[in-house]
């Protein structure tokens, strides 16, 4: 079994030999451990006068010969040690790693991964021994890769049958691993998003995507002609694919644009001529900031742009995310000082998370930093959802 000349391979191991840095001499003492990896101390007598009568160690002994106290052998015998003992060369193997990552960086070139290549590389070329990633497992890299190469939308299972043969395997093995990876690399990722929402965001559906509005809006369906959604005064529906091929065309009358997080504050909004009201879910994917920024070039100059959203961590960051990639002028909407201590005194509000505390205390909230001191001050968030719950509760009373 060549235990102990595996044993003595992981002594002359570490981020020295595996860069090529590692020279000289190895002295190991025959101790309790390693006459445990050897199997016992005659197993270990047995393999280490084979070693040496191949020349490749040298032992020091006691009692006339009978004892073996210290094995001494050259750095360069790791390599032949190696090929004896039916393992891999832990260089060989670092230099097998390398030469993978160099390849998956090349497919990655020109991605926003190209830094968390040359990151995994500079670990190899040190010498470190990576565990994760799992260099071994090619499939990890494959779906990391074409997540940033996609060019058009795709279903989870369609992504999984194109890239691993098996429909539910990354959702299984790989997403949470790719969903990391993007969470610290990706420029379209935002702290706050949940791994739905980040696999949306570059281009892989994990659910039926609508868009919703209420409005004027006047858009066409790639060459064909104007469609007035004008006419639906309860609210306007279109899938993902409608969303791919649409393009608004005009706005007539809008002078406001209103997002709002909560599903039931949408509905309960009224059809008004000069207000577009729109379901914002959470984070908008790319093709509904494609679709939804082209506003800004057909509605009025003076337009007004406002969002009402959960006064919360989540709903702090949704109004950063559709200000920052969006509407740059999105004013928040009962969203201010007042509204919050009135549904605080109405008794809306949800204890503050210990974790969200301290991710909302290192958050540059913008416009939105006196609601934020707030939140902090009375350790309490406020959903749109509660809110509406002590609302409807009181009238029934």
């Amino acid at each position: 079994m060549q235990c102990l000349t595996k044993y003595l391979i992981q002594i002359a191991d570490g981020p020295a030999y595996r860069s090529g840095n590692a020279d000289g001499m190895r002295h190991p003492a025959v101790d309790g451990k390693m006459i445990r990896a050897a199997g016992g101390m005659k197993k270990l007598m047995e393999e280490a006068d084979e070693l040496e009568r191949a020349g490749m160690i040298r032992t020091e002994r006691k009692n006339l010969g009978a004892d073996i106290v210290r094995i001494h052998y050259p750095v360069s015998a790791v390599p032949e040690l190696c090929r004896r003992a039916g393992v891999e060369d832990p260089r060989e193997r670092q230099l097998r790693w390398l030469r993978r990552a160099e390849q998956q960086a090349r497919e990655a070139s020109g991605t926003f991964l190209e830094p968390y290549y040359e990151t995994l590389l500079a670990r190899l070329e040190a010498g470190q021994d990576v565990k994760k990633p799992d260099m071994e497992d090619e499939d990890f890299f494959r779906c990391l890769n074409r997540t940033a190469l996609l060019d058009q939308p795709v279903w989870r299972r369609q992504f999984s049958a194109e890239v691993l043969h098996d429909s539910k395997l990354f959702e299984k093995k790989y997403q949470s691993r790719v969903v990391t990876v993007l969470e610290e690399y990706s420029p379209l990722s935002e702290e706050g998003m949940t791994a739905d929402d980040i696999l949306r965001v570059h281009g892989i559906r994990t659910y039926s995507q609508t868009l919703e509005w209420k409005g004027a809006l006047t858009y066409r369906i790639g060459s064909g002609d104007p469609i007035d959604s004008s006419v639906n005064i309860l609210g306007t529906v279109i899938n993902a694919q409608t969303l791919e091929q649409a393009v608004p065309v005009a706005a007539s009358g809008i002078r406001r644009v209103m997002l709002i997080e909560n599903k039931a504050n949408y509905e309960s909004m009224d059809f008004r001529a000069d207000t577009l009201y729109i379901f914002c879910h959470g984070f908008f994917s790319p093709k509904e900031i494609k679709f939804l920024s082209t506003l800004t070039e057909t509605a009025a100059e003076n337009t007004e742009y406002l969002h009402w959203g959960d006064m919360d961590l989540g709903g702090i960051r949704i109004f950063l995310y559709n200000q920052k990639r969006l509407f740059p002028k999105l004013k928040p909407y009962r969203m201010d000082g007042d509204a919050y201590a009135d549904a605080l005194a109405a008794g809306a509000g949800i204890p503050l998370e210990k974790e969200k505390k301290e991710n909302l205390q290192k958050l540059d909230a913008g416009c939105l930093g006196e609601l934020k001191e707030q939140i902090l001050e009375s350790e309490m968030e406020i959903e749109q959802e509660a809110l509406m719950l002590r609302k409807n509760t009181k009238n029934t009373k």
